[in-house]
């Protein structure tokens, strides 16, 4: 039964949220690809996308998609570990799980008398070797779970920020034992789109620029709405049009923002029973751009360099969007050296192309960041150059 008493918004990073929407299309060719097999181009997929897209919650459901197969997974974070070692220490967990379970002891026969019960050891399996390496490791996996009709699935969120030699032994490994093998083993990583300008950029990561590409972009306005007003209803709750509509503009089809808005406008209530209005939206806003700001624009600030940094604080001095050209002049440099910047700003999710040659900051929480960072720091606007 819906209760309304109960937030249904889940603004955490990571956490599936009630309705996955817009995302339809990346689920149906995942399992596609799992009824086809090691054959099929999306069996390895690269995910991409800015920060709180939604691409460690998309991992999680694809997890889910594989549990609900009988399949096994393995997850690994970049940030936190080493790849090659995770994953070697579960593949070699799971081999002996596996072992372990055919060990059972099995009837085999009985006499009419009840006597002479027999019980065999039946499909007995050494363990994997403490110390066997990863491709090992992955290759009796995968064999011993291809034996009996289920596979494995690897999730490597945060791939951006992996050691390049961590990322080539683990690619290499599951290029060997899914591509050529043929053995039931899939891959699906995360990772900011700058990737594709790093590690991708290695001509030693073959394996990986070959992976089928989900780009995780932001939601139209009618999967916005859905993403919105869906939960409120199956919650037991109900949203006004006008306060639906604030919510949709406020949010620009940005996952996380979504999540936010929802969670503090369902908050703002005042009562369980009553529906969310405009105030409780606007209200929810106001808390959803403070989170934005430190936990969105914060991170992506924190990782560019100067030179992208003038090039945000440059675009302050107009409305909704900057003329290249203009970036150009304030900044002092020519305009080719400002496309290279205008394309690392959008790799790093903090701007959006417009037509005519035009840029804008891709949600107002980057500007406001921009704008802390002058009054810390006057010498970074063009004007006190």
């Amino acid at each position: 039964m819906p209760n309304p008493a109960v937030n249904p918004f889940a603004p955490t990073f990571g956490a599936p949220p009630p309705l996955f929407a817009g995302r339809d299309d990346i689920l149906r060719r995942f399992d596609s690809a799992l009824d086809t097999g090691p054959t099929h181009p999306d069996y390895t997929l690269l995910i991409t996308g800015e920060r709180g897209a939604g691409k460690t919650a998309l991992l999680n459901v694809l997890e889910d998609h594989c549990a609900e197969r009988g399949w096994q997974s393995i997850t690994a974070a970049a940030s936190t570990e080493s790849l090659s070692t995770r994953i070697t220490d579960e593949a070699q967990r799971l081999v002996a799980d596996i072992a372990a379970e055919s060990r059972r002891p099995r009837l085999r026969s009985i006499s009419a008398l009840g006597v002479g019960i027999e019980m065999v050891d039946e499909g007995r399996r050494d363990s994997a070797p403490a110390r066997a390496s990863l491709l090992t490791t992955l290759e009796r996996l995968a064999s011993a779970l291809q034996e009996i009709g289920a596979g494995l699935l690897i999730t490597v969120d945060e791939l951006h920020d992996a050691e390049r030699d961590d990322v080539r032994d683990v690619a290499s490994a599951v290029q060997i034992v899914t591509r050529r093998q043929q053995r039931p083993l899939a891959f699906a990583a995360a990772a900011l789109a700058f990737v594709e300008n790093t590690h991708l950029a290695d001509a030693n990561m073959t394996f990986l620029q070959r992976c089928a590409r989900a780009r995780l972009d932001a939601l139209d306005s009618a999967d916005t709405r859905r993403a919105i007003r869906q939960p409120i209803q199956d919650s037991g709750g109900d949203i006004d049009c006008d306060a639906l509509d604030e919510a949709v503009a406020a949010t620009l089809g940005h996952p996380y923002m979504i999540q936010l808005v929802g969670f503090h406008a369902w908050e703002m209530r005042t009562n369980a029973a009553a529906s969310v209005s405009v105030a409780d939206v606007r209200a929810g806003i106001v808390e959803a751009d403070h989170a934005m700001v430190g936990q969105i624009a914060g991170p992506i600030w924190n990782r560019l360099s100067a030179m992208d940094r003038r090039f945000l604080v440059a675009m302050l001095d107009d409305g909704d969007d900057s003329a290249l050209s203009d970036i150009a002049d304030r900044i002092g440099r020519e305009l080719q050296y400002t496309r290279v910047y205008r394309r690392r700003l959008l790799d790093a999710g903090a701007i959006d192309s417009r037509s005519g040659a035009r840029v804008a900051f891709r949600h107002h929480a980057l500007r406001k960041r921009a704008q802390d960072a002058v009054r810390e720091d006057p010498g970074l606007s063009p004007s006190n150059r």
